[in-house]
């Protein structure tokens, strides 16, 4: 109890001075931030949105100047060229249908010159480890939640993000963010880290997302560059055996959730090759990928504009099975965008993907430009797998997640060292 004593004192009270105030909000809103994904993605929507209206507010009082650096500023451009791309695909294309909901969807990638500046009033290395010890803990309530999910007999365990294959998204991204906390030479945070990794994996095991299950050895690549040139507080054996136990105990626990996606997905090949005309979930995924690259081909730089995407993508799907493909959109998040604004939206979409990779990789060498571009590399994997064969963005509880996510990835400098968020009187003095 003693640690969580003092994890409040150092979230509620960072310290004093001017700033402090900004310092204080900007610990709890990233704290929280990392810790609802998995139990109510709706309130990520909020946090942003209230940071977005509080950079406004402080910028036009000049609390703080928005102060930009050149890095800074690419990342934002890398940002804004999607929404801007989308924007002017829905004026572009008639009909127009719900276009200011449309246009509302894109302001979280509009953020990041708003929550940036607001970020760096805390000091280097404040945030990132509160985001990634709420990363842990978020996960370990999110595993519990799915936990009693599967109990009550669900077939796929949603969480707290009422859709399976969102859960699964969050579950591999924010339990591999959780897990970079194992550095932490505080105990209670390597645990935390290790059973955070551990319940995330749980989670997509338990949401039977298969898609997200391609995403964890792919991570685990990412894992082995960056623990390679970091020093850790546990021992590689230590690591290892714990690792295999929680992954034989997670594995077990999820075994039918595996199965029964593993024995639907024989089933979906099986029915490709009878050719009886059934539509499973495989072969509407093909079937959308068709039609989508027909319409790509026949509109291939304006697009159609995302209020007539489901349109356009139909219309070149035979008449007979299209009630069976009625989906909002393609399973695809790279052909989603170019339907939607053709060529020049799939070139924008690939831009705002290479962004926290950028933002990382512009910074100064040191161990802060090796933490960000881990954190952007299993950001963006985890979106280009998940969004391969699902949603990718266009998503309320998504989008709100990469853009506050890169606006993080660019916050701190590249010489920062990782301190723990709660430290002892001995860690401190090490620390300087």
């Amino acid at each position: 109890m003693n640690y969580f004593r003092q994890l409040a004192i150092a979230v509620l009270h960072p310290g004093d001075g001017a700033g402090s105030a900004l310092d204080r909000n900007n610990g709890i809103a990233v704290f929280l931030f990392a810790i609802l994904p998995g139990l109510s993605p709706n309130f990520n929507s909020f946090i942003l949105l209230a940071s977005m209206l509080s950079g406004i507010y402080c910028l036009g009082t000049a609390r703080f100047s928005l102060n930009l650096s050149k890095s800074d500023r690419l990342v934002a451009l890398c940002m804004w060229v999607y929404p801007l791309v989308m924007i002017a695909s829905i004026f572009m294309n008639p009909p127009y249908a719900e276009e200011l909901d449309w246009i509302f969807r894109l302001l979280p990638f509009l953020s990041v010159w708003l929550i940036l500046p607001r970020m760096r009033q805390s000091p280097d290395g404040r945030l990132v480890p509160l985001f990634i010890l709420g990363a842990g803990v978020g996960m370990i309530a999110t595993f519990f939640l799915s936990l009693l999910q599967v109990a009550l007999l669900m077939d796929r365990a949603e969480g707290g993000a009422t859709n399976a294959a969102l859960l699964g998204l969050i579950g591999v991204l924010f339990s591999g963010v959780a897990l970079l906390n194992i550095q932490s030479p505080n105990k209670v945070e390597q645990r935390i880290a290790i059973l955070g990794y551990a319940a995330g994996l749980g989670c997509a095991l338990l949401s039977g997302t298969r898609a997200a299950w391609l995403v964890i050895p792919v991570h685990i690549i990412i894992f082995l560059w960056y623990f390679s040139k970091h020093r850790l507080h546990w021992s590689r054996r230590s690591i290892a055996i714990t690792g295999s136990l929680l992954f034989l105990g997670l594995t077990a626990l999820s075994s039918p959730q595996i199965i029964e996606r593993i024995h639907k997905f024989q089933e979906n090949l099986a029915s490709l090759e009878k050719s009886d005309g059934d539509v499973t979930s495989l072969s509407a995924r093909l079937i959308l990928y068709k039609g989508a690259l027909s319409a790509i081909s026949k509109d291939p730089f304006t697009g159609y504009g995302p209020q007539n995407r489901m349109s356009a993508v139909l219309a070149e799907i035979p008449e007979s099975i299209r009630q069976q493909v009625s989906f909002t959109h393609v399973h695809n998040g790279f052909l989603t965008a170019g339907i939607d604004a053709g060529i020049f939206g799939m070139a924008a979409l690939l831009l705002m993907l290479l962004a926290p990779v950028i933002g990382a990789w512009r910074k100064e060498a040191g161990p802060g430009r090796d933490l960000a571009l881990a954190m952007a590399l299993l950001l963006v994997t985890s979106y280009v797998i998940t969004g391969s064969f699902g949603i990718m963005f266009n998503q309320k509880a998504l989008d709100p997640i990469f853009a506050y996510m890169v606006a993080l990835i660019c916050a701190d400098r590249g010489n920062t060292r990782f301190a723990p968020v709660v430290r002892s009187r001995r860690l401190a003095f090490e620390h300087g």
